[in-house]
């Protein structure tokens, strides 16, 4: 079962079904600070993203969605809370 992506993210319904969302920042320290917080919040929850591509002033993130309904609302948590990780920065 899929759910769809939470408020900002674009979903890709081909196989794999995806959750893609781009963050943008004005300055390289401030995407260093997000890719850090990124990799601290998932040790935290043990979910990780699929990809993750960035340059000088953004960064590109997929996450995968699950078989299951209960899995993906774990995704969603992780992808809102990535939203308010950029929001902090």
């Amino acid at each position: 079962m899929n759910l769809d992506p939470p408020h900002g993210w674009t979903q890709n319904t081909s196989e794999p079904k995806t959750w893609f969302k781009r963050f943008e920042f004005d300055e390289y320290g401030k995407l260093r600070a997000f890719l850090d917080s990124l990799a601290a919040l998932a040790e935290e929850t043990q979910l990780h993203p699929d990809n993750i591509g960035f340059g000088r002033d953004y960064v590109n993130i997929t996450i995968e969605t699950a078989e299951t309904t209960e899995e993906n609302k774990k995704l969603a948590d992780f992808a809102r809370r990535l939203d308010e990780l950029s929001k902090g920065m």
